[in-house]
């Protein structure tokens, strides 16, 4: 299955209507210690409200005794995901911290589908870029220009490694070289980075989940291949 939105849509978190009083609905963020939720108009978003903005707008209220509901609060249009989106194409939401911990899901004709939370979107974004789990990163600065990945992924995998998830940084105009970051399960990644050094790749950065930086792992890459040579 893709792994997109829809898959971790939360159905049943509380939503509030445009015609609710603002005082009903503090009373209920207090309850449920909710720190913000969606409003709704005739089944479509209407708005995002958070507990600071109902706490502020009941202040007033009391002065005024006006009895004052959702709609009539200064809210800014919410930031939102569509159902059919992959998880990653919203990742740039996702990392912006001005955005709530929660994000409301509309359809494509507007209609307010749910909440996704932007902690379980990253968490499946990390399992599936395989960063939670036991293995290798290298860093591996290259030629920019007639170097391709599949050739290193090649030389990767005859080293009895298996190439999990990788990057490929934008050179700089101009730039020599480019940086391709992978993650790896390996056996033997001292033998590995010898291996690509030999192919002349120099290996920026590489630790495996045990721990040791790159000068450890190729110290103990050259003790081994002097040991071999003997």
């Amino acid at each position: 299955m893709m792994s997109i939105v829809q898959r971790y849509i939360d159905e049943d978190y509380p939503v509030f209507q445009a015609s609710d009083k603002v005082t009903d609905v503090l009373l209920r963020f207090e309850e449920q210690g909710l720190q913000d939720a969606p409003v709704l108009k005739n089944g479509k978003l209407l708005a995002f409200v958070s507990v600071d903005d109902l706490r502020e707008a009941s202040l007033a209220d009391e002065e005024a005794g006006s009895g004052l509901r959702l709609e009539n609060l200064p809210l800014d249009p919410p930031e939102t995901v569509r159902v059919d989106q992959h998880i990653l194409d919203v990742f740039e939401q996702l990392s912006n911290s001005s955005i709530a911990e929660i994000l409301p899901v509309t359809g494509e004709d507007g209609e307010y589908e749910g909440i996704v939370e932007k902690s379980g979107l990253l968490q499946e974004i990390a399992i599936l870029f395989h960063f939670s789990e036991a293995g290798a990163t290298l860093e591996i600065e290259a030629p920019a220009l007639g170097v391709k990945v599949s050739e290193i992924i090649s030389v990767i995998e005859k080293n009895d490694a298996m190439v999990l998830s990788f990057g490929v940084a934008e050179p700089e105009p101009g730039a020599q070289t480019m940086v391709m970051t992978f993650r790896i399960q390996c056996q033997d990644i001292y033998r590995l980075i010898t291996n690509l050094e030999k192919y002349g790749y120099f290996i920026r950065y590489a630790r495996s989940s045990a721990g040791g930086g790159a000068d450890e792992l190729r110290e103990k890459a050259l003790e081994f291949m002097r040991y071999i040579d003997m």
